[in-house]
């Protein structure tokens, strides 16, 4: 089982994986410890909630541990997300998903089905939790309603899980005996 990263390391994965690539002039053996000064220094948010010493360590745990890639060019050293980072960023997008719940209901109902094969089962139970963690209320074993706009969350755990195959959503404005799945979401 994956250990969980500390949550200084988690925020300079989103940073790198907002801004791309951080690229500074420094000499080689000084790379990280002025990578971790330009981010102290620059971002107010680490600034903030970290100090220069615990930038550093979480830097060289990164990279130690294949997350982070440091490329030299032309006298300019890079730091971006290795394949193993990309996925780790894509793990804490999937922990971060929210429900988001707008002020109002537009009346449509968000409706995810699926028949995923039992080689899949992992993703199909992971799927499964998520969209309880979410909120959403069961109608049938694979089928799934929500009242809000959801897609792109589905479509992003479908592909993180690799079952996007066998996933399908539905936007339907009407629901025939949607009186339980309303008291569900509080619309009576």
């Amino acid at each position: 089982m994956a250990r969980k990263l500390a949550k200084i390391s988690v925020d300079i994965i989103k940073g790198i994986a907002i801004v791309g690539i951080f690229a500074i002039a420094a000499q080689s053996p000084n790379f990280l410890m002025q990578l971790s000064k330009s981010l102290y220094r620059k971002n107010k948010y680490f600034k903030n909630n970290y100090s220069e010493r615990q930038i550093n360590s979480a830097l060289g745990r990164l990279k130690r541990s294949n997350i982070l890639v440091l490329k030299e060019k032309n006298g300019k050293f890079t730091v971006e997300l290795s394949e193993k980072g990309k996925k780790k960023i894509q793990q804490i997008t999937i922990d971060d998903l929210k429900n988001k719940k707008p002020e109002q209901w537009d009346g449509l109902w968000r409706v995810v089905i699926f028949d995923i094969p039992e080689r899949q089962k992992y993703g199909r139970a992971a799927l499964r939790e998520k969209m309880k963690y979410l909120g959403f209320y069961q109608l049938q074993k694979s089928v799934w309603a929500f009242p809000y706009d959801c897609e792109k969350e589905i479509e992003l755990l479908a592909n993180f899980f690799n079952i996007y195959d066998y996933v399908n959503f539905i936007e339907a404005k009407k629901i025939t005996n949607d009186t339980e799945l309303k008291q569900h979401f509080k619309f009576t």
